[in-house]
């Protein structure tokens, strides 16, 4: 008897290493999608990862599984570039159900709170790109100014953020709470670090995940950033209290790029560093050049091949005319910051900019890679930088 219990508890312990990690599942149903492709992704910091796709059948049934994350990670359902955001911790099993038309803005999601409060933000992201598309097809036909058109989406911003802080001081250690300060409406950061009254809604989630998840990359991303921001306001602060003095020069190939921070159209601050974890072009510009046009052609095909694994553009505008600059800049689906120091620009003496345009790649760790003149095939190079750990 003692050696058949043996023989029980190894065949036992046999079934349980075969298992090996605790899996969570995925499954519903979309209707009105026979033979389209349902993809199953993780939303990591710096780049989406396909896990499983499948081709729908008419019945329209889905099912996937994956291995349960050690900390909140985020996955999604896409469907013909519409997606339904979830969140997962823990071994559950997720029921959701949408129909094709309809994929991301009607769906029932089973089996998680937080994927329901996801929902909510994702409805009030929505609602909020409605608003925009409506000011800016005003501001195409002209009638409305540039200076209404920014303002607007400004009020959009301000009306997003009211309605998304319950769901971050209502409980910030959750997935929610990190979902909610991360949205952006175009190229606008919803919740910026660099602002005194949204770097404290990042305080309070950074210490909460901190606390709760310490090991997780996302808990080491949320404490930079909100650290770089209360830094950046300290620094803004004294600037406005002391005078201009001239900058350190610094020998770049022996250190960690350099942080920017500057305004984009918005006139929010927005700093390098806060890209960590992406492959980033960094570049000095100037739109009222000659070059400028046929080069932006250049840069939006790079940049649409590109975005989605992780790969960023922070172009920084040296021009003289902030009018000419926001014109320019407003169609434009990377960052887009402007120094009005112009040729005069501290930041770009401390990267030995002497001619325009001038650009960096950055890797995913913040480090400088490679310089234009050094560089070769620029595609080649991102695609090298961008599988890099």
């Amino acid at each position: 008897m003692r050696y058949t219990n043996l023989i029980i508890i190894g065949l036992a312990a046999l079934m349980l290493s075969a298992c090996g990690q605790p899996r969570f599942q995925v499954e519903g149903s979309v209707e009105g999608a026979e033979g389209k492709i349902l993809y199953f992704e993780q939303q990591g910091l710096g780049a989406v990862t396909m896990l499983d796709s499948q081709v729908l059948k008419p019945s329209g049934r889905f099912r996937f599984k994956a291995e349960v994350p050690a900390y909140p990670e985020f996955y999604r359902l896409r469907l013909e570039g519409k997606s339904i955001p979830l969140a997962v911790d823990s071994a559950v099993h997720l029921m959701v159900h949408s129909q094709a038309e309809h994929f991301n803005s009607d769906y029932r999601v089973e089996g998680s709170e937080i994927c329901l409060q996801l929902q909510e933000l994702l409805q009030l992201k929505q609602e909020v790109a409605a608003r925009y598309d409506t000011v800016n097809a005003s501001f195409r036909q002209k009638e409305i100014s540039q200076d209404a058109y920014i303002e607007a989406i400004r009020a959009m911003a301000d009306d997003y953020k009211q309605q998304a802080l319950p769901f971050i001081y209502g409980n910030p250690r959750s997935a929610a709470a990190y979902y909610a300060l991360y949205q952006r409406l175009q190229r606008l950061l919803l919740f910026n670090p660099n602002d005194h009254t949204d770097n404290q809604a990042f305080a309070a989630v950074a210490t909460s995940w901190q606390q709760f998840y310490p090991e997780s990359p996302r808990t080491a991303n949320l404490v930079r950033l909100t650290l770089s921001g209360m830094s950046q306001i300290r620094k803004e602060r004294q600037q406005s209290e002391a005078p201009a003095h001239t900058p350190e020069v610094v020998e770049l190939d022996k250190m960690h790029s350099f942080d920017i921070t500057l305004p984009n159209i918005f006139g929010q601050a927005v700093s390098l560093s806060s890209l960590e974890g992406k492959v980033v072009m960094l570049d000095f510009t100037a739109y009222q050049t000659d070059y400028s046009a046929s080069r932006t052609l250049t840069m939006r095909e790079l940049y649409n091949r590109y975005e989605s694994y992780g790969f960023e553009i922070f172009q920084v505008s040296l021009d003289t005319d902030e009018h000419f600059w926001k014109t320019s800049a407003l169609n434009l689906p990377w960052i887009c910051v402007r120094d009005q120091n112009s040729l005069r620009s501290t930041y770009a003496l401390q990267y030995y900019v002497q001619q325009l345009p001038t650009f960096f790649l950055i890797d995913r760790h913040g480090n400088i890679a490679a310089r234009d003149e050094t560089i070769k095939d620029l595609e080649k190079e991102i695609v090298r930088l961008l599988r890099e750990k």
